[in-house]
């Protein structure tokens, strides 16, 4: 029973972790479609005797912005994530950072940046794992307007040290992969 308990338990942190990262995921990674706005959130579930409480506080101004989310269970479990976006406009480089620490408490983090290039952009990431293994990836993406076609590059390497590469060509009049 105490181990059904525990995996139910594990089954509703996860997913209210998981919601509120991807609830407000879609809302996180763009600053280029609307000016972001500051706010803050609480939030508290409970099931039976099991509950969970979220607190997160977003700040943002014109060109950056920085949300932090709080988890507690009642049975004592917490996590926690910081997310801090940031529009160089001179450079045209938006920075994306990413701190996480799990209820287990083994901490995650990653780094985006996006430079804007005059037919297209160039995308790096690096994350690194609980086990403070990195991996990286590069995406090169360029627009050919006049021919009406897409290039996008990606080079990948895993946190083992594999690496991945992929290339995919799109035309504008076909709709579909060349």
């Amino acid at each position: 029973m105490k181990l059904n308990t525990l995996i139910l338990s594990s089954s509703i942190l996860g997913s209210a972790i998981l919601g509120s990262l991807w609830a407000t995921g879609a809302q996180a990674d763009t600053l280029r479609h609307a000016q972001r706005h500051s706010f803050q959130t609480e939030v508290t579930r409970s099931v039976g005797e099991r509950n969970m409480h979220r607190y997160t506080k977003q700040v943002a101004s014109k060109h950056q912005f920085q949300r932090s989310t709080d988890i507690a269970t009642g049975s004592g479990k917490t996590a926690s994530r910081m997310v801090q976006g940031k529009y160089d406009a001179a450079s045209k480089t938006y920075t994306r950072t990413m701190e996480s620490t799990r209820p287990n408490g083994d901490t995650v983090s990653s780094v985006r940046e996006t430079t804007k290039t005059d037919d297209g952009f160039v995308r790096t990431q690096t994350r690194t794992n609980a086990d403070g293994q990195v991996a990286s990836k590069e995406v090169v993406v360029s627009v050919d307007h006049e021919n009406k076609v897409q290039t996008k590059n990606v080079e990948a390497t895993g946190y083992h040290g594999k690496s991945y590469s992929a290339s995919v060509t799109r035309s504008f009049d076909q709709g579909g992969d060349e």
